[in-house]
């Protein structure tokens, strides 16, 4: 009974936490953007409208909605910043700083150092953490800890780069690495048993603060761009598109690892289902994959005109948290999360179903052992029905409440197919 009430204080506070760290993450996009959507002083930095060559600057012209010009702030000067002594022709030395200045100076030179010492920094907490056996016994062996450490710091340190990069960020990049790193480490955690439930949660947390500050729902913005590139009529890749197809490949081994625990749109829905209220369980799934088919028909159609039908949702506005009609739309799918699992993702994400067609035979997967008793535990919490002994597990998000409601050790074990 206290476990159970340690865990659930646990979430509340990770919540708690997860909504005040989003308040303070409020991202450079807070202006007006040169396509009309979200707010960016510097059009080009975020990587929602990357333009054809894939570079960090955006073709599009830097002026606001007045038209007035977006000066350069790294070309920009200002006359009255030289020196106009006429006693001292030298410069003058540079004051000696304290070495907390040097470090913050050293992190703005180099944001991949920084990055990294982040990363350190927390992987080593977690590390800390989870060798106490706090999150479990499995999660106390060598090397579950460090899969579990690494993945937990790989977030932070990703966020502090990118935030130090400034205007040389390019925040499909980081996505990228996100991405498969990111799913490469869940795997591995997962397979060494490390993964229960509030992990998850914690999981969830990092990405979805980090898809706040990135600006980094990777998985919907991308889809035009793969289908015009599958169609022949703009075959342009970017570091975003390479990063979608590396993980959809990843899918056909270790499953929907990047849909449970990277990415941010997946994560603020499974957030959203952690609050305590009545829930509504589809009894079967079929019908919602039916509706999925039928969004991503459409999204597929819409592509061809260069209309991504997944901006509809708002997710752009909502991760950029620009005050729209898309933020509102967003929002109430999140609302929707807390009582319907996942709706974005089950239905309206055309990603959805393009992971969920190599999950169907990945090599790594969510299986009952011989251990198992068919009690049904592990059907009854399963929030997508999909828990069942015969049942396919691409809609399988990994969310751990199989796990925990498991009375049988070893009952469930993600394993080889077999």
């Amino acid at each position: 009974m206290a476990s159970g009430m340690n865990i659930r204080t646990m979430m509340k506070r990770l919540v708690g936490g997860f909504v005040s760290a989003t308040g303070l993450a409020y991202p450079a996009c807070a202006a007006v953007c040169p396509r009309g959507i979200g707010g960016c002083p510097y059009p080009g930095r975020c990587f929602l409208f990357t333009d054809a060559d894939a570079n960090a600057a955006c073709d599009y012209t830097r002026t606001s909605v007045t038209g007035a010009v977006t000066p350069d702030p790294v070309t920009t000067a200002s006359p009255t910043t030289m020196s106009m002594d006429p006693v001292s022709t030298t410069a003058a030395p540079p004051p000696a700083l304290s070495p907390l200045a040097d470090a913050v100076t050293m992190g703005s030179t180099c944001p991949l150092l920084a990055g990294l010492a982040v990363f350190l920094v927390v992987a080593a907490v977690v590390l800390a953490f989870l060798v106490t056996g706090r999150a479990g016994p499995r999660a106390a062996k060598p090397r579950s800890a460090f899969a579990l450490s690494a993945l937990f710091g790989l977030g932070p340190g990703e966020i502090t780069a990118f935030l130090l990069s400034g205007e040389a960020a390019s925040a499909s990049v980081y996505a990228t690495v996100f991405l498969l790193a990111g799913s490469v480490l869940g795997a591995c955690a997962w397979r060494r048993g490390a993964v229960t439930r509030p992990v998850a949660i914690g999981l969830a947390v990092v990405s979805g603060l980090f898809g706040f500050v990135v600006l980094a729902p990777l998985m919907p913005i991308e889809f035009v761009g793969l289908v015009t590139a599958a169609t022949g009529s703009g075959l342009v890749f970017v570091p975003g598109m390479v990063g979608v197809l590396g993980g959809i490949a990843l899918a056909l081994t270790v499953g929907r690892v990047f849909c449970a625990h990277i990415c941010p749109v997946g994560a603020v829905q499974e957030l959203a289902y952690a609050a305590p209220v009545k829930k509504y369980i589809v009894g079967n799934p079929r019908w919602l994959e039916a509706m999925r088919f039928g969004v991503f028909v459409l999204s597929v159609v819409s592509a061809l005109g260069s209309v991504n039908l997944m901006a509809s949702t708002g997710v752009y506005e909502f991760f950029s948290s620009t005050v729209s009609i898309g933020l509102a739309v967003f929002a109430g799918f999140v609302v929707l999360s807390a009582v319907v699992y996942r709706p974005v993702c089950r239905v309206f994400c055309p990603f959805g179903l393009l992971f969920s067609l190599p999950a169907h035979i990945s090599w790594l997967r969510l299986r009952r052992t011989a251990a198992c008793v068919d009690c049904g535990r592990c059907e009854r919490a399963c929030p997508a029905g999909v828990a069942g002994r015969a049942s396919s597990k691409r809609e399988c998000y990994l969310c751990g409440r199989c796990v925990d409601a498991c009375k049988v050790k070893g009952a469930l074990d993600y394993k080889p197919r077999g």
